[in-house]
């Protein structure tokens, strides 16, 4: 199946290129690279402690800050940014590592993600609780069923507002409310793309979905969704929404990275697998 990497849109309007935060742990060793890709208000730093465990099991890995977020330029324009700014920053990403990376994205970075298999045909994808981009009927229900103030913020334009209890459920209560402290502010256009259906189907790379047993926004349904949608592998694991950094962290870690040995047997990537598009990097 061809891929095109670039739209027609592109041409037309152009995404402005800013400085992308990614920080990389790399090791020696022949096991493919990682590209993690953060969910709502998060940014790289989220990834820290799976980049360690990573690591110690031999594979480097390198987490993105989407523009707007972390460390990465365009702060300032976070209101105007779209889900295509976002997939333009994971394609920069790959264009920038030295061999094609298996890309992981959590929630809506797991939806950027999904976008993004649409173009381009990486080693493989891995989706962590994602936001389906075929739609999420069931969540956008229990949202409106649980908290209908939050929903209509966010349809309004608001940075829909994450709390400890949404995104974990088995770490302590003090180490739960730091990490929801650090999540900041999102695109509206990002959030409005999760309430907007898109066109997707299975890709030319091999997709894990990974649903979390105790996740209090992404709905079971729509975990079954979006592998349905994609033809994917689906696991579920113990712990809460972000899967990264709750309690059982090192155990979703485990199911990722076997799943990844399996499909990316160490080794050179394939032929013709390198990402290349004339677009200007920064």
């Amino acid at each position: 199946m061809s891929r095109r990497v670039l739209r027609r849109t592109e041409w037309a309007w152009p995404t402005r290129p800013v400085h992308l935060e990614v920080r990389s742990v790399e090791v020696a060793g022949d096991n493919p690279p990682l590209l993690f890709v953060h969910g709502l208000g998060h940014g790289a730093w989220c990834f820290e402690p799976w980049q360690e465990l990573a690591a110690a099991r031999g594979f480097s890995s390198h987490a993105l800050s989407l523009r707007g977020h972390g460390g990465s330029g365009g702060q300032n324009e976070l209101g105007r940014t779209t889900v295509r700014d976002y997939e333009h920053d994971v394609l920069q990403a790959i264009a920038g590592l030295p061999q094609p990376p298996v890309l992981v994205g959590h929630s809506l970075g797991g939806m950027v993600v999904q976008r993004v298999l649409q173009r381009y045909p990486a080693r493989a994808g891995v989706l962590l609780t994602p936001i389906p981009a075929v739609g999420a009927p069931a969540t956008v229900l229990g949202m409106a069923r649980n908290r209908p103030t939050e929903l209509l913020r966010g349809t309004l334009g608001a940075t829909i507002r994450l709390r400890a209890q949404d995104l974990f459920a088995d770490l302590p209560q003090e180490q739960a409310r730091d990490y929801a402290s650090r999540v900041g502010r999102e695109s509206r256009w990002a959030q409005w793309a999760m309430l907007r259906p898109e066109r997707v189907g299975p890709v030319d790379s091999p997709v894990l979905v990974v649903g979390a047993e105790q996740d209090a926004l992404v709905a079971p349904a729509d975990v079954r969704r979006c592998a349905q949608a994609l033809g994917a592998h689906l696991e579920w694991v113990p712990g809460g929404h972000d899967v990264m950094l709750d309690g059982p962290r090192a155990h979703v870690l485990d199911v990722v990275l076997d799943w990844v040995a399996g499909q990316c047997p160490p080794g050179p990537p394939l032929p013709g697998a390198r990402l290349t598009f004339p677009l200007q990097l920064k």
